[in-house]
């Protein structure tokens, strides 16, 4: 008797079942994907229609910085704190929004290629410091992409103005603690051998407390020229202006109280507001007056340059900033003809000059040199274009015939040339507080609410 022979054999049986897995493990993983990719999909459009993301760090951000002490761990030489995340944070989320977003600020191409230029010249030769300021320029730069869309809006852009105001008066008020003795200081300086603590809001350095000063004092202004005399919001203010004014005193940072001077003359000055400028000068004369003796030894650095005293040879000048001026400008001279045009990648001046230094330092104490040093003369000039272009297109909105255009306009203006003045001592673009704002005022601007008609005026008639 015969038998059929079996037409399945043992290994059909598993081939089949391994065809099984194979079938439903590429239905999972299309699905997965398909997943995946609906979900960044849905990230990306929320990221570019809502602003919930883009007004709470900059608003949140004097809180954001209190937390500099909370370390997690160290990434080359790097620490990581929460002020770190959310710098490299909103890199990433502007990054996005300004990728797959529609509407670009005008004069975008030049911050574009100011990032472009820093970020070649950092990789081609990358160091722990470099890429740490790289991270805070993109950080503060991306905002240009994204923050006036925003807040070009005028109601959206005065609720941003008086909870960024109700939040630094946090920092304000732990100044005047620590000028009380309640609070320890974070920073201590020599005044005429002796040492002296100075607030800081306990930030690390007084710096991160005067720019913040910096911009939120025109922004004070602008709200004051709104608010109904006696609301609760003049008072605010008042209290506000109080605050601000008592905290930089006790700052003692010199270029700080030039700055924010200078930003009040200008403010006034647009407006034709003479008398203020004048009662001013006589409240600042009269102080002087009072406190002859304490303010000499203060402006000794400038009284040394006035009558001769500084040692301009060895760089003996502006307690000690001519020389580091020296070192930096020899370091950057013996990059050679490459590192001229695109820089040294970082703010480190590893120099040696017989007789006069033999060191590493990575504070020049002037942003446009730390700014030639690390990007070259290429990123100096990207950078001076900016301003430029800052400073026309906010005198030009100054003079629009639309309040609230008019008033970000002065806005911009008065803020930078706080920075520049305190460019010329500081370095504002390394510190993430320094330059957040700055972009953010001039995204505004450049965002300015289309079918808004401004008024063509020059530059001597807006001033």
């Amino acid at each position: 008797m015969s038998s059929l022979p079996n037409p399945i054999h043992p290994t059909d049986d598993a081939a089949s079942f391994a065809g099984r897995i194979e079938g439903t493990s590429a239905a999972l993983g299309g699905a997965a994907a398909v997943g995946t990719f609906a979900a960044l999909h849905g990230l990306v459009r929320w990221l570019i229609k809502s602003d919930a993301w883009i007004f709470f760090f900059l608003a949140t951000k004097p809180l954001i910085d209190l937390t500099w002490r909370w370390e997690f761990l160290q990434v080359f030489n790097q620490r990581v704190n929460p002020q770190a995340i959310v710098a490299v944070l909103v890199v990433v989320l502007n990054c996005l929004a300004a990728v797959f977003g529609r509407r670009k600020p005008r004069y975008s191409a030049l911050v574009v290629a100011l990032l472009g230029l820093a970020t070649f010249s950092v990789l081609l030769s990358p160091t722990s410091w470099g890429m740490n300021e790289l991270i805070r320029l993109f950080s503060g730069a991306s905002f240009f992409f994204t923050a006036g869309f925003v807040l070009r809006d005028k109601k959206k852009f005065d609720r941003f103005a008086v909870i960024l105001l109700a939040t630094v008066c946090v920092p304000l008020i732990l100044s005047l603690f620590q000028a009380a003795g309640l609070l320890p200081y974070e920073y201590w300086d020599w005044l005429d051998g002796l040492e002296t603590g100075r607030v800081s809001g306990t930030y690390q350095h007084p710096l991160e407390m005067v720019f913040f000063l910096v911009y939120t004092v025109p922004l004070a202004l602008y709200r004051w020229e709104q608010a109904e005399k006696g609301s609760g919001e003049r008072i605010f203010l008042a209290a506000f202006f109080l605050l601000g004014a008592c905290v930089l005193g006790f700052t003692l940072h010199r270029a700080g109280w030039i700055a924010i001077a200078a930003e009040l003359v200008i403010w006034f000055g647009s407006k034709r507001q003479m008398k203020k400028i004048l009662f001013g000068s006589l409240a600042l004369v009269v102080l002087a007056v009072l406190f002859t003796g304490w303010l000499s030894v203060f402006f000794e650095p400038v009284t040394e340059i006035v009558t001769g005293e500084a040692d301009f040879a060895t760089g003996n000048v502006m307690r000690g900033r001519g020389l580091i001026w020296i070192a930096f400008l020899n370091s950057y001279a013996n990059g050679g003809p490459l590192r001229w045009v695109i820089g040294r990648g970082d703010s480190v001046a590893q120099v040696s000059l017989p007789g006069i230094v033999d060191y590493a330092e990575n504070e020049p104490h002037n942003d446009f040199l730390r700014i030639l040093h690390a990007y070259g003369l290429a990123g100096l000039l990207l950078y001076l274009g900016l301003l430029f272009v800052f400073l026309r297109e906010g005198l030009r909105l100054r003079g629009s015939g639309v309040p609230f255009q008019r008033r970000t306009g002065g806005i911009l203006v008065s803020s930078l040339a706080g920075i520049v003045l305190l460019s010329l001592t500081t370095e504002p673009m390394r510190y993430p507080t320094g330059i957040w704002y700055l972009f953010v005022f001039a995204s505004v601007v450049m965002f300015r609410a289309p079918g808004l008609k401004t008024a063509a005026v020059g530059i001597a008639r807006a001033l």
